[in-house]
């Protein structure tokens, strides 16, 4: 396994792609890695919304999430950053200079290029195509530091 440890995902607000990657990396990976999220304009404290937890429960994965804003200390603790989207990869940029050495956005970082689309206040269905893009990114994610 990579020696990377402390994994960060960054969205917006922390309540569909970042905690939904959190979680489904969590199920793949056990306790190989540190694994929390955060949101790049979250009002902490908020529950994991609707949509995001019907994927989860729908995999048999338990979660119990707050949001969670990025802060100084996330970005210390986090050996990598992982963005669902380049503006929020710039964000972190604008926000957390020191860390640009360890951000990424997932897709960029896995060498496919492009964004996580949002489905916040979608159907359920944009919830579960989410779910299925980031299931794969995170499988390749595990494969690539299996290398």
């Amino acid at each position: 396994m990579s020696i990377l440890k402390n994994i960060l995902f960054v969205c917006t607000g922390n309540t569909c792609r970042s905690p939904m990657a959190e979680y489904l990396l969590k199920e793949k990976a056990g306790d190989l890695l540190n694994i929390q999220s955060a949101g790049v304009t979250a009002w902490p404290g908020v529950p994991i919304s609707d949509g995001t937890a019907r994927v989860l429960s729908k995999r048999g994965i338990n979660h119990q999430h707050a949001s969670q804003s990025v802060t100084g200390d996330l970005v210390e603790w986090a050996d990598i950053i992982l963005t669902m989207t380049q503006s929020h990869k710039e964000m972190l940029a604008i926000q957390h200079p020191n860390a640009s050495g360890k951000v990424f956005t997932l897709k960029g970082y896995l060498s496919t290029g492009g964004d996580i689309a949002d489905p916040i206040g979608g159907p359920q269905e944009e919830y579960e195509q989410v779910g299925v893009e980031l299931d794969r990114c995170l499988t390749s994610l595990l494969v690539k530091w299996k290398e």
